[in-house]
């Protein structure tokens, strides 16, 4: 019996022992499951929040302009600085260029081919050799949008071109900086409209794609008046150009006036004052001298103007697969002036020219022309004058005929091989007073004097009447990296200058120039 009651105990025992671990069992089993479910609502709530960042952050950029839309995260490219929403991109080069020419024309790293010498001038004779660096270039471009649709571009870019009194070539070449642009750009995208308001290039200057504001397609050479024939200026001006489709560009400029004449007051620069300037009446005017007090140098003359030059343009870029294509074409409007004996004379002219750019090859040759007719002379790489006057005051426009081909040949990735021909003509416009000459290519000036050395000036009037050159260069990119780019370059050119015929013949000269360059892009 007493067996029995322990096996009934132990029994008992054993039954409370298997209950109490199954209740264990189902304790552990719960606690594990609220462990779970506390991870899973983690994550949930994780989940939420960066829905959250990403909702709030996709609203901020709705709020932000286009720039930070394209990139939310960060919207500045590389090389670009960005400041409260405004985006910077700096430009420019560090140059040095040597000069090699065999008429001694005192210029720099520009060859004013006006001033080729004749036999008469000692400096037929003898070279000139020098180096520059005052092709060196700082610009920046500063780009925001004030909405969606407005786009602000604001650009200056200066050089060391300019040469005060204080400038020389003597002690410390101090050389000053000059503004070559300094622009406001406004884009209307929806309604394919710009607005430019500041210096740029003048509208007819040619340019490689569409209406730019900024650029211009000169030749790739290394003399720093280019090439006969590409005509180009930097004036202050108003533009406004219209997009006609994604190929076609309509614009118009009104820019600053100033009217170059020759046989006035003052004749243009590199050209000798030609004819008897004692017999000019002194009641003429053309200009005004040493306006020092209205912040222009005292020792430059500022022409008499009443109305702005006044340009048109259009410019295609038709769709031909990889093939760039660019075609345009301008006409220019200008009124000359002067006072004579009281009355006012005025002169309205016309001009127009054109320019092509062209992938002959893609990748590989690329064609440029350039074409221009009309009252230009200040335009032009020679200079010629834009005017002459006649005794009485009459304005006497001079025309000219200019014209340019260039061909680029990338012959590896980092070589470019080049060559161009181009030539500026003008038309003589003259009136005689009985036997005494005035005007511009005049065949009663004297130019007996134009072939022999030290002759008086007065005996060399040969007025030019064109200017022809050829030239080929080759420029290879030497390093290109994390540091920049530098570059280098060697070019030859030959020049004629031709003059009118005049009472002892028609005197011409030449000039042989080589130019090499090197050149460090730091951005």
């Amino acid at each position: 019996m007493r067996i029995i009651n322990y096996g009934l105990m132990l029994g008992l025992l054993a039954a409370c022992s298997g209950q109490a671990r199954a209740e264990d069992n189902v304790t552990s089993e719960i606690q594990a499951l609220n462990a779970r479910l506390k991870q899973l609502q983690q994550r949930v709530d994780s989940e939420a929040r960066r829905t959250r960042q990403v909702e709030a952050a996709q609203s901020k950029a709705v709020a932000m302009p286009a720039t930070y839309k394209a990139l939310p995260v960060d919207p500045c490219a590389a090389g670009k600085i960005c400041y409260k929403g405004i985006t910077l991109t700096f430009g420019g080069w560090v140059d040095l260029t040597g000069i090699y020419r065999s008429r001694n024309i005192a210029s720099d790293t520009g060859s004013v081919l006006n001033f080729i010498p004749y036999q008469q001038s000692h400096n037929y004779y003898f070279p000139e050799t020098r180096f520059s660096a005052r092709q060196s270039r700082f610009s920046v471009l500063a780009e925001g949008n004030a909405d969606p649709e407005t786009h602000l571009a604001g650009y200056g870019e200066i050089d060391f071109e300019g040469a005060a009194q204080t400038a020389n070539s003597v002690a410390t070449n101090s050389f000053n900086p000059r503004m070559r642009q300094l622009s406001l750009e406004i884009d209307r995208t929806d309604l394919g409209l710009h607005f430019l308001a500041g210096q740029s290039w003048s509208l007819n200057a040619p340019v490689k794609a569409g209406i730019d504001p900024r650029g211009v397609d000169a030749p790739g050479v290394i003399d720093f008046e280019s090439v006969p024939g590409f005509l180009a200026a930097r004036q202050p001006g108003l533009r406004v150009w219209q997009d006609i489709g994604p190929e076609f560009k309509l614009a118009a400029s009104v820019e600053n006036p100033q009217t170059s004449f020759f046989g006035g007051n003052t004749p243009t620069v590199g050209t000798p004052a030609i004819g008897p300037q004692g017999v000019l009446n002194p009641n003429l005017q053309v200009n005004l001298t040493g306006p020092g007090g209205s912040f222009f140098n005292n020792l430059n003359n500022v022409s008499l103007n009443q109305v702005p030059d006044v340009t048109v343009k259009a410019a295609w870029d038709p769709r031909l697969g990889p093939t760039k294509l660019h075609v345009e074409a301008w006409g220019l409007y200008r009124q000359l002036f002067d006072r004579f004996n009281g009355a006012n004379h005025t002169y309205d002219t016309g001009s127009f020219g054109g320019h092509v750019f062209a992938e002959l090859v893609p990748k590989t040759l690329d064609l440029q022309l350039y074409g221009a007719h009309g009252v230009l002379g200040r335009f032009t790489a020679t200079p010629f004058p834009d005017a002459a006057v006649a005794q009485d005051g009459t304005v006497l426009p001079l025309t000219i005929t200019s014209a340019a081909v260039g061909l680029i040949w990338h012959a590896t990735p980092s070589l470019d091989v080049y060559s161009y021909a181009g030539l500026e003509k003008a038309k003589a416009n003259f009136a005689n007073v009985g036997t005494v000459p005035f005007g511009y290519g005049n065949p009663l000036y004297n130019n007996t004097g134009c072939f022999t050395e030290n002759t008086p000036a007065a005996t060399c009037n040969g007025n030019t009447r064109e200017v022809r050159q050829i030239t080929a260069g080759i420029y290879d990119t030497i390093y290109q990296g994390n540091y920049g780019t530098l570059k280098a370059g060697v070019q030859y050119s030959y020049t004629q200058r031709l003059a009118f015929d005049g009472v002892g013949g028609a005197p011409k000269t030449d000039d042989n120039i080589v130019m090499t360059q090197i050149r460090y892009y730091p951005f």
